[in-house]
């Protein structure tokens, strides 16, 4: 496939899709009420970095922002692989909807006080999160959700454990980190036994979509917060408006990128390792966006020169993380495409535009600017970025291919039913 030529898209002996057990599956209400939750959190989390951004809070933050983006991963994915009608799913994301509001209220304290509340509220997200894989393990008799069950009652224990650790110690966050990097590595260690277990093909790309919103939201509620600490002028008024335009650039390129190419295709042909290289890559994103927030919402509430720095570093370096990971959700479309049924090369301008947007914006983490240089400077540039991806006929093209393939996965799994 060449620029230009979007006609010619065409599949070349594609082997049948797994299939999807729900053909039909839209986000429900409850659902989309357990993500607005991480509204909260996001908040609490930002300012908690807000606050104190040092080292040691930093490293905190990020690991606590694992364990919240991996507990709305958790639900997602289990919705999305075993649908989201049933009963036990309901009553079970009603439980774990309440141990995540309990987490949020634990995130902006001080953990040497708190600590053992987090962990306490974790834990039973995972013991709630268990118990919802065990038993559509026994209902449907599914070896990935008994042994996922499993694991995750583990991890459960390891969270509760640490209770009785001293909170904010060293030895309590040893625990968490081993709890946390054995839920994030099991997905990948059991990849294969998953592919009966394959997430619907547009229910999680939509509820990936949502949490976007959520996060972006996020970093505007962060601008309105940081504006009204200053006097209402052309000084406030200015970087507020610039940093919104950086948001929406920022939302224009997410979301015009072809989101489901991963998951489509891997119903199609069985790639797992693009599929969760897409569904990790949204980790880094998300994190990147909420601390976005914190710097630019700083940024305009401060009038400190020195703390004024700092917030420049938290603006930088969190646009540079967004749109690098930009470029490696892109990229692992492209392969997709590329290596999968449609295998013509296109020729993509918008990962060099993405690179070259990242190093721009790198390089003012080393110049000496006011709130206003700044978010002006990291508008225009991002704001430029979006627009040549936009207009790139690939973007066009991979929008195109996410269409077709989508119809033949759905007659695919109409067909797998009758």
């Amino acid at each position: 496939m060449t620029a230009g030529q979007p006609s010619d898209i065409d599949i070349q002996d594609a082997p049948q899709t797994t299939g999807s057990p729900h053909r039909e599956q839209k986000v429900s209400w409850l659902e989309l009420f357990f993500d607005l939750i991480f509204v909260v959190a996001f908040d609490q989390l930002a300012k908690r970095l807000g606050d104190a951004p040092t080292a040691e809070n930093i490293t905190a933050f990020a690991l606590m922002f694992m364990a919240v983006w991996w507990a709305w991963a958790g639900n997602a994915l289990l919705s999305a692989r075993y649908g989201n009608e049933g009963r036990a799913y309901r009553y079970g994301t009603v439980l774990e909807l309440i141990s995540v509001t309990l987490m949020a209220v634990t995130l902006r304290g001080d953990l040497r006080e708190t600590g053992w509340m987090f962990a306490a509220a974790y834990g039973l997200n995972r013991v709630i999160q268990a118990g919802m894989y065990l038993r559509e393990g026994q209902a449907l008799q599914t070896n990935f959700a008994r042994l996922t069950g499993r694991a995750t009652l583990f991890v459960a224990a390891l969270w509760l454990a640490s209770v009785a650790l001293p909170s904010g110690s060293t030895a309590q966050f040893a625990v968490w980190v081993t709890a946390l990097a054995i839920d994030l590595a099991l997905p990948l260690l059991i990849r294969r036994r998953s592919e009966t277990d394959l997430p619907h093909e547009e229910h999680l790309p939509e509820r990936v979509g949502l949490l976007q919103i959520i996060a972006l939201g996020a970093v505007l509620t962060e601008v309105v917060s940081g504006s009204r600490q200053q006097e209402l002028g052309a000084a406030t008024l200015v970087p507020a408006l610039m940093s919104i335009l950086t948001v929406v650039a920022l939302w224009r390129l997410y979301f015009d990128q072809a989101r489901a190419l991963p998951l489509l295709f891997a119903h199609l042909e069985g790639r797992l390792g693009r599929l969760q290289a897409w569904l990790y890559g949204h980790l880094p994103f998300t994190l990147s966006v909420v601390m976005l927030g914190v710097g630019m919402g700083h940024g305009i509430s401060e009038v400190d020169p020195k703390k004024d720095a700092i917030q420049q570093q938290f603006v930088v370096w969190p646009l540079v993380g967004a749109l690098i990971t930009l470029v490696f959700l892109r990229f692992n479309s492209l392969r997709v495409a590329h290596t999968g049924s449609f295998n013509r090369q296109m020729r993509d301008r918008s990962l060099p535009t993405l690179l070259v947007g990242a190093v721009m914006i790198g390089a003012l983490a080393f110049l000496d600017l006011d709130t206003l240089r700044l978010q002006l400077l990291v508008a225009v540039v991002t704001v430029l970025t979006a627009i040549l991806v936009a207009t790139d006929p690939v973007t066009r093209q991979l929008g195109r291919i996410e269409e077709k393939v989508s119809e033949v996965v759905t007659e695919e799994g109409t067909t797998g039913q009758k």
